[in-house]
């Protein structure tokens, strides 16, 4: 018996450590190759930003892209991809995530100013399309209609799947709350304990190209990358309310939203509110993480981005698309996976 407990005790050992030195190897060639393929960005203050950007010189508007919680850039390759010639893109890690340098306090005005330097920096005088998804949809809004001057050359706001302030602040302290929370502590866990490097990426369906879903895996290995995500969930807890938006802004629902629909659609609909010239989309068959991960939903929100404003004097609801093949660009993709 005290053999058997000895060589189980040992097997346990050896998978700890086959899982702990996995997660090490993952994060180690993970950041090799994120420092092989996008650019870090120094700041004044001598921090780090990661950034990818692509800028063609027949370019004559740009897309600036915000992400969400605890998810890299990388996960707006399929909406990249689907951009049309004339359109470039600048996307980027916040502090804490992938190669970006941790802060032990942002908050809002520190993230407005990144996003101003970033536009000084990289898109200069170009038209720019501010764009973010759930978290990243409330932060692109809040700099637009907050940030003193932020609005200069800005053609548009779209909000895909934003998160609502005030109904996070609702969510507290019940089990939708407590289910994140203890969630976020769980995937830092995984990720000290290699677990994480064994999972899919948080796509499930791994619907991504095969580099973005390796990349998406080495990201998810780093335990300050969930220790950012919980920290920017406790802190949206405490930001404003968005009530006015002079811009033409396109609020993008995901149409079957897990959980109540209805509340989902309303609470969606209140953000489509703050402006005056708005428009109400929504993506049939989607969710929170496949309206950016399948590559028919990703391809209407790069037609959204890149599309007419909208214009009138309230909000424009429009009847949900229903899922159709990948266009041409999606098609191109789909072919590399193969």
């Amino acid at each position: 018996m005290a053999s058997l407990e000895r060589q189980f005790a040992v097997g346990l050992a050896g998978l700890a450590g086959a899982s702990l030195l996995t997660g090490a190897v993952t994060r180690f060639t993970g950041g090799r190759e994120r420092a092989r393929r996008y650019l870090l960005h120094e700041r004044p203050d001598g921090s780090l930003v990661e950034v990818a950007v692509h800028i063609p010189p027949q370019a004559r508007r740009v897309v600036l892209l915000d992400n969400g919680l605890g998810a890299p850039h990388e996960y707006w390759d399929w909406v990249c991809g689907a951009l049309p010639d004339d359109m470039g893109y600048l996307r980027f890690n916040r502090p804490g995530y992938g190669l970006s340098t941790p802060v032990t306090q942002y908050g809002l005005h520190r993230h407005f100013e990144l996003l101003q330097e970033l536009r000084d920096t990289y898109i200069a005088d170009l038209p720019v399309v501010l764009a973010g998804h759930s978290l990243g949809g409330y932060f692109v809004a809040a700099y637009a209609s907050r940030h003193p001057g932020a609005l200069k050359g800005v053609t548009a706001v779209v909000m895909i799947d934003a998160t609502e302030v005030i109904s996070l602040r609702h969510s507290r302290r019940t089990n939708v709350d407590r289910w994140a929370r203890q969630s976020l502590v769980m995937e830092q866990v995984y990720a000290w304990a290699g677990l994480s490097a064994f999972r899919p990426a948080k796509n499930v369906n791994k619907q991504y190209r095969p580099q973005i879903n390796r990349s998406y895996t080495a990201f998810m290995t780093h335990p300050r990358a969930w220790a950012t995500a919980r920290q920017e969930y406790l802190d949206a807890m405490t930001f404003p309310e968005l009530t006015d938006l002079d811009c033409p802004l396109t609020v993008v629902t995901a149409e079957n939203n897990v959980g109540d629909n209805a509340t989902h659609h309303a609470v969606q609909a209140r953000l489509a509110a703050i402006s005056k010239r708005s428009r109400h989309h929504f993506i049939d068959g989607s969710d929170h993480e496949s309206v950016l991960a399948v590559p028919a939903h990703a391809e209407q929100v790069a037609e959204v981005i890149a599309g007419e404003p909208p214009s009138g004097t309230g909000p424009e609801r429009e009847k949900p698309v229903k899922d159709r093949p990948a266009g041409k660009r999606a098609a191109e993709r789909e072919e590399e996976l193969a």
